[in-house]
């Protein structure tokens, strides 16, 4: 047979031999690598009723429950606490803006405000936590600013009944309450006098005593790391860890002890919320420090082992001009810290706007604990907006959810 027949004969055959990796009818199609059912590429798409070129989402995508928003804050929200601030038994929702600080209770569904606190305009709050700062039983509500001179200016607040009051003002620290349950404490860092860098000197455990702040010794931190921008604890079956988001990267780190056991790829927690250098003077503002949102390491499934939660918000503007930033979107992470590395657990679904704050509590005082969060929606813009905001909360369930705190979970 000639070489041009056997070529003929091949190619006639070829035609009806079905291409490899699809089934032939009546046979089932061949198996694929398990991790193509994990990424969902195994997964049917179903067409909707409404034409078959629209694929449908899967039903449980499409149910709500579980859920809880807010109205719209007219507002550029900067931080949030959820905690018992009158031991009444009840948990209060506090959060802070700009220019503001609230204290509200959730009832029927909505937050009910029980006070507020304005502060001076040549003021900008930065962060707000609770504490018991004074130890009488009570906790304080705690706020980080600056003034026009960006010079810190952080002061205390007392709650009794419709009223918040001053306990002290203008510290010239930086405070944070960081740690978790019984080991949280008061930490403290102060600003640069001068030049381009906000912080000088590590972060510091501190307390009041009278008017002032006193130190009380170094926290022990890593290098670049300051007051805003870590946690610390035991991740998954490890031992004690601190993760930090450095600005400007914004990639996780983790650390044991002082050194570096990993980092990320990719960026996470930023915001708009920034300190600047004291007297430092700069039209594009390209010194700000930018604030992460808050980072918890808590046990959220209820497994034993305790995740790392963040927040991941989409960047927006123009990345390559620093004097430039902004974010579309975000979402809430969480992760578990297995074999030296953070592997992704959840993620919620996408929000429309930049996650600045996040807290674990019970804060419809029904015994389940939710994950809620502080999103900014809208920025500042000049003169013509102070921006817009909202609360949003995720219900846990699950063994986690009879483990409701009542002084919040950061």
């Amino acid at each position: 047979m000639s070489v041009s027949r056997l070529f003929l004969l091949f190619l006639g055959l070829s035609l009806f031999v079905p291409v490899s990796g699809q089934a032939q009818e009546g046979q089932a199609a061949p198996s694929r690598h398990p991790s193509y059912n994990l990424i969902g590429r195994d997964a049917p798409s179903p067409s909707s009723p409404l034409n078959p070129n629209f694929v449908a989402s899967e039903e449980s995508h499409l149910r709500e429950g579980g859920f809880w928003r807010s109205a719209y804050i007219n507002e550029n929200l900067v931080g949030l606490a959820v905690a018992d601030i009158d031991r009444d038994g009840q948990n209060e929702v506090v959060y802070a803006s700009e220019k503001n600080v609230w204290v509200t209770r959730y009832s029927g569904n909505t937050l009910t405000q029980l006070a507020k606190y304005s502060v001076p305009a040549t003021q900008r709050i930065a962060s707000v936590d609770v504490f018991d700062v004074d130890g009488d039983g009570r906790l304080e509500i705690i706020c980080s600013a600056q003034d026009e001179n960006n010079a810190p200016i952080s002061f205390i607040l007392k709650f009794d009944a419709s009223t918040l009051t001053p306990l002290v003002q203008r510290l010239p620290w930086y405070l944070r309450v960081v740690g978790q349950g019984d080991s949280r404490f008061l930490a403290g860092q102060k600003a640069a006098s001068g030049g381009a860098q906000v912080f000088t000197g590590g972060v510091q455990r501190v307390s009041l005593k009278g008017s002032s702040i006193v130190g009380q010794g170094a926290v022990g931190l890593p290098e670049h790391v300051n007051l805003f921008n870590f946690v610390q604890g035991r991740l998954g079956s490890g031992g004690a860890m601190t993760a930090a988001i450095r600005f400007p990267s914004e990639h996780i780190f983790l650390y044991e002890n002082k050194t570096r056991a990993w980092e990320s790829r990719e960026e996470y927690g930023g915001t708009m919320t920034y300190l600047a250098p004291q007297n430092y003077r700069d039209a594009g503002d390209r010194r700000r420090e930018y604030l992460p949102a808050r980072l918890l390491i808590t046990d959220i499934d209820g497994d034993g082992q305790n995740e790392l939660i963040v927040a991941k918000n989409d960047r927006g503007g123009v990345p390559f001009m620093s004097n430039q930033r902004g974010f579309t979107s975000g979402v809430i992470q969480a992760f578990k810290y297995q074999n030296l590395s953070l592997t992704p657990f959840f993620r919620t679904r996408t929000l429309p706007g930049a996650v600045v704050d996040l807290q674990l509590a019970d804060f419809k005082n029904n015994g389940t604990l939710s994950l809620m969060a502080a999103v900014l929606t809208q920025p500042k813009s000049g003169m013509m907006s102070e921006g817009l905001s909202l609360l949003v909360a995720y219900d846990i369930s699950g063994p986690a959810a009879g483990a409701a705190p009542k002084s919040g979970s950061q």
